[in-house]
């Protein structure tokens, strides 16, 4: 009886509704018992140290030399920042540097390489003191 009635009153297909699945991304950071999440570190720099909130550094890894421009925004923002060019081929590493030496140059800031390929850019307002020594067989574009 109950197959009759759900065939005489069954629900035309436009009223039947199933929900699209949407899955759901958890978009706070993980970090470890050890580890303080980037907000409060940034905050206990802040408290220790009597840094200003608008110092900041930022890391990046380009992978592309189009990438370079992002780099130079931050930069022009009064902001640091480390360049880690592993990703690059040796050629595209040597255009990324000679873009970001220009850029420097024209913000009156300073440019290290503080690893194999990697590389401190500031702007004049954060200064940098001391320095790091290469072993002589590490090369600057050393790939």
């Amino acid at each position: 009886m109950g197959k009759l009635k759900d065939w005489i009153f069954a629900p035309e297909e436009d009223d039947e509704y199933e929900e699209p699945y949407v899955e759901e991304v958890d978009v706070d950071p993980k970090t470890s018992m050890f580890e303080k999440p980037h907000s409060a570190r940034t905050t206990d720099a802040v408290k220790k140290f009597g840094v200003s909130k608008d110092s900041q550094l930022v890391l990046f890894e380009p992978r592309a030399y189009s990438e370079t421009q992002d780099i130079a925004s931050f930069l022009k923002q009064k902001k640091a920042a480390v360049v880690n060019l592993h990703r690059l081929q040796k050629e595209q590493s040597k255009r990324v540097v000679d873009f970001l030496s220009g850029v420097i140059f024209a913000i009156d800031g300073d440019i290290q390489q503080i690893g194999p390929k990697i590389f401190l850019c500031t702007p004049r307002n954060i200064a940098v003191d001391g320095s790091i020594t290469m072993d002589d067989s590490d090369d600057v574009m050393e790939g």
